[in-house]
């Protein structure tokens, strides 16, 4: 610290080669500690004075604790205080250390100019960590800064502005030079950032105009200048910082805020949050870890101690750094915490919200102490319209449009154009996010945003008003949806209206509260049908439909068709589940009912293919044919008018053995239908047309005896499925033709495969035929491998599906545990699991594979050295082969008899 001879700030005169404060001519009594402080800060008047610098310059070579700090710069503001009370002059700078702020005049002579040293004397910025995923951004600001006017870095609080700033600023300077730093966020008052900037650049308070001063030196110097957090005093900052410069068009000069300054000489860099993977992207752990977010937490948790990263923790910060939308403060806020606990605990950690996160570092300022601190800040600079607005957003769970918002004005009593300004103002200052799809702009809260904004609404007169306002919103905008779902394909419809599922949740959940309106619920729940039929999401359906028919009283008062349409929605929830309901048949009839009530010959169709689809699973096809075919004489119906009914039919034709026919019925389709780029809505049976087709005609192809026709269909229509993200498709495709295909050819890593991908579609979608099916086939592998664990898979796989009613196929899985039995000598576990075929009830109806069943059969006896009755079987199974068409079954019995030389 340079001496000088004295100081004089207010009435005091400070001596330092004295070790005197003089008050008015008066001696002030002050301990050592107090005055070497004191010396120190009047000596660097308007800098702030860090912690570690008073600590290095009072107590040099001791380590202290803060306390000791903080209690004598307490009694240094008392002693001052005592002689002069009107006049602060000690400040404290949260999380940086003390100011003194008060005008300090010395003896020494002035300087030749009126403007102080910069290279000796101005306010460094903090000390900030080394940058991740930022070099794109530092090099387009840099690039900025070379050119005429000075550059606004706009963000949300917390994404790392002010770190952006002073790396760039440091980037840019030269060898020896140095930055210029003003923090505004601790001025409370427009006025005081006149001397905020002068001060941070040397520049006498005393002048008429400082910053005239600050022109002069910013002119004769190339020193970057920060000007930190201008956005509570946005106004004032801009005009200033416009002048500067207008006048000094080459001054490097870089400006932080949570909206643009906007003023003539602004270039604005927008700084949204590091980079994060898409989680829809299946992406390998070290390549989730290149991204800047990711390595941002790990690197921040690895400091407080976790181990190496496993896959599953990385899926687990991957999916935090996705909800906190990239943003650094919140990241690192969240490693911190992550960092203090198991590894094993980071799924469960934010699964509830953010509240739980750590505080930042103690250094930090207070608006970045913790995550709602930081949206504080954010909030209290609002205007109330914008306030009003920001609370009422907080409805809506995902993505909105324009629309959405103006339907919520009237809650908040703000006027349109009013409502309109509030917005754009609350994007401008990056609380809400603006994005671009297709020339329409749709709006979004980040979760942490939206969770702060929906406790402020929790306390608000608004409340009631806004959550009526947005379930009515979301329920014309279903009603819009199915009216739009007839000329759209699955995949257009589904692109425009998947997100919109969350608001559904709310608006229901609102709806059926006590303090809602269960009639609006109802009318939310008949018009989001369409939406969780496309998305497959029958248990979420079944459990709306439960929950509208024991909370309203106006259920009984619905028009008929719309009556028909719960109902039917109702019976396929009920047959699309883990466990089939005991209720699904009379679901079914009710559901016929109604759609006859309701003289809708679509709703009609659909209820009569929906039954037979819950017969066929049920393992009576035959019935279900007779069902469709009665109907069909009833109402004068031609199937060839409803293609996805003569699907079904052809579908369960096959079941029944009628293979001729269902051929006929498939080729049909296949010209008429099956080349659709895009399938517009699904089929009555809940899948998609053309894949469905297909995945019927590989059913089909297989029993004919063409394997390889067969595979290649099922693959399209596997890939079809997964393409349009389809799940009951897909389900579909791979249970009922790619897996037993590919199984019972003996390609088993295609079949491994697909087993693992049916296990996935199984917990997506919790169906249960698509469980069992998984369940069934690991094992079946397994035990083709060799290993013995995989006949007990089978044994359970098969007792859940009857447990659950899904009958369909059950014969066919005991016939390939029984040839499994077979494959490792154990003939009688064999001949029990074949005979538990016989106790099956639809066993008579379900004929497409009694060939095989036979062929089994003579397999066993065969193994028991009855020769006479093998050949028996078998014969038989060639006979019953030839009469329904299925030549893959007599290859399959004409090998065995050449295996076992009974031909």
């Amino acid at each position: 610290m340079t001496k000088q001879n004295a100081y004089h700030f207010g009435d005091f005169r400070l001596l330092p080669e004295a070790q005197a404060l003089l008050h008015k001519g008066q001696t002030v009594a002050l301990g050592g500690r107090g005055f070497d402080i004191l010396t120190l800060l009047v000596a660097r008047a308007g800098e702030v004075v860090s912690k570690a610098d008073l600590f290095a310059h009072v107590w040099p070579d001791y380590i202290v604790h803060d306390h000791n700090l903080k209690v004598n710069v307490g009694n240094l503001r008392r002693s001052l205080a005592e002689l002069d009370p009107a006049v602060d002059y000690i400040a404290t700078i949260a999380g940086r250390g003390y100011k003194f702020v008060a005008a300090v005049e010395s003896d020494r002579p002035a300087a030749a100019r009126n403007i102080a040293a910069v290279a000796s004397y101005h306010t460094a910025p903090p000390q900030v960590p080394p940058l991740l995923g930022r070099d794109d951004a530092i090099r387009q600001i840099s690039g900025q800064l070379d050119q005429p006017g000075y550059v606004t870095i706009v963000g949300p609080g917390g994404a790392g502005k002010t770190s952006l700033a002073v790396t760039v600023a440091q980037r840019c300077c030269g060898a020896g030079e140095a930055t210029a730093f003003v923090d505004l966020s601790t001025l409370s008052d427009p006025r005081f950032v006149v001397p905020a900037i002068a001060t941070a650049l040397g520049v006498s308070l005393g002048f008429d105009d400082p910053i005239a001063g600050v022109i002069d030196v910013l002119r004769s110097n190339k020193l970057p200048l920060i000007i930190d957090n201008c956005e509570h005093v946005i106004a004032m900052a801009a005009t200033i910082v416009e002048r500067i410069s207008s006048e000094v068009p080459a001054a490097r000069i870089l400006a932080t805020s949570r909206e643009p300054l906007r003023t003539r000489q602004e270039q604005i860099h927008f700084l949204s949050g590091l980079a994060y993977p898409d989680q829809t992207m299946a992406l390998s752990t070290s390549d989730a870890m290149q991204f800047p977010a990711v390595q941002l937490f790990i690197t921040k948790a690895q400091g407080s101690g976790v181990a190496e990263p496993t896959d599953q923790y990385v899926r687990n910060v991957v999916s935090i750094c996705t909800r906190l939308e990239g943003l650094a403060l919140a990241i690192e806020l969240a490693a911190g915490t992550a960092g203090l606990l198991a590894p094993s605990a980071l799924d469960d950690l934010f699964k509830d919200g953010f509240e739980s996160m750590s505080r930042g570092a103690r250094d930090a300022p207070l608006r970045h102490q913790t995550l709602e601190a930081t949206l504080d800040w954010s909030y209290r600079l609002l205007p109330d319209r914008e306030a009003v607005l920001l609370d009422l957003l907080s409805v809506f769970s995902g993505r909105f449009n324009a629309d959405d918002v103006e339907a919520l004005y009237s809650a908040g009593a703000l006027e349109p154009m009013t409502g309109r300004d509030a917005l754009s103002q609350l994007v401008a200052k990056s609380l809400v996010s603006a994005e671009y799809d297709g020339g329409t702009v749709n709006y979004r809260l980040a979760e942490s945003t939206g969770t702060y904004a929906a406790r402020r609404l929790f306390s608000s007169r608004h409340r009631e008003k806004a959550r009526r306002q947005f379930a009515i919103r979301i329920k014309d905008k279903l009603q819009l949806a199915e009216r739009e779902r007839s000329s759209q394909t699955s995949r257009e419809w589904l692109r425009k209206y998947r997100r919109q599922i969350d608001d559904v949740r709310a608006a229901i959940g609102w709806a059926f509260d006590p303090a809602g309106d269960a009639e609006l619920g109802v009318e939310l729940v008949v018009a989001a049908l369409p939406l969780w039929q496309e998305l497959s999401a029958f248990r979420e359906m079944l459990a709306a439909i439960d929950l509208a028919s024991e909370n309203s009283a106006a259920l009984p008062g619905l028009a008929p068709l719309t009556r028909a349409r719960l109902s039917t929605a109702r019976a396929w929830a009920m047959t699309l589940a883990r466990h089939m309901h005991p209720q699904t048949d009379d679901a079914w009839r009710e559901s016929i009912f109604h759609a006859s009530g309701s003289r809708d010959a679509e709703l009609q169709i659909r209820s009569v293919c929906g039954q037979a689809v819950f017969l066929l699973y049920s393992g009576r096809p035959l019935t279900a044919l007779r069902s469709m075919n009665e109907f069909a004489a009833a109402k004068g119906l031609d199937w060839a008018a409803a293609p996805d009914g003569k699907r079904l039919l052809a579908h369960i034709e096959i079941y029944a053995g009628e293979l001729n026919s269902a051929s006929a019925r498939l080729e049909a389709l296949m010209q008429d239908w099956g080349h659709l780029e895009e399938g517009h809505g699904l089929a009555r049976s809940q899948v998609d047309l053309p894949a469905a087709i297909r995945l019927s005609r590989a059913f089909l192809c297989w029993l004919e005896g063409d394997p390889a026709r067969a595979s290649s269909l099922a693959g399209w229509a596997i890939d079809r499925a997964a393409d349009l993200d389809h799940m009951i498709t897909l389900g579909n495709a791979i249970s009922l033709a790619g897996l037993p295909i590919a199984f019972v050819e003996g390609e088993l890593e295609t079949a491994l495969q697909l087993q693992r991908q049916l296990a996935e579609v199984s917990r997506r979608e919790n169906v249960g035929i698509y469980e069992g099916t998984a369940v069934f086939f690991a094992g079946a592998i397994q035990s083709a491998k060799g290993d013995k664990a995989g006949f007990t898979l089978m044994q359970d796989s098969i007792t859940g599906l009857l447990r659950g009613g899904w009958r369909a196929r059950v014969p066919f899985y005991r016939s390939l545990m029984a040839e499994a039995y077979i494959a490792v000598g154990e003939m009688q576990l064999a001949e029990d699991s074949l005979r538990a075929v016989l106790r099956e009830i639809g066993i008579r109806e379900e004929r497409w594979w009694h060939p095989d069943l036979w062929r089994v059969a003579g397999m066993i006896e065969a193994g028991n050295a009855r020769p006479h009755k093998a050949m028996r079987y078998l014969q038989k199974s060639l006979d019953c082969a030839r009469a329904i068409g299925a030549g893959g079954a007599t290859k399959r019995t004409q090998l065995a008899m050449a295996a076992l030389d009974l031909r």
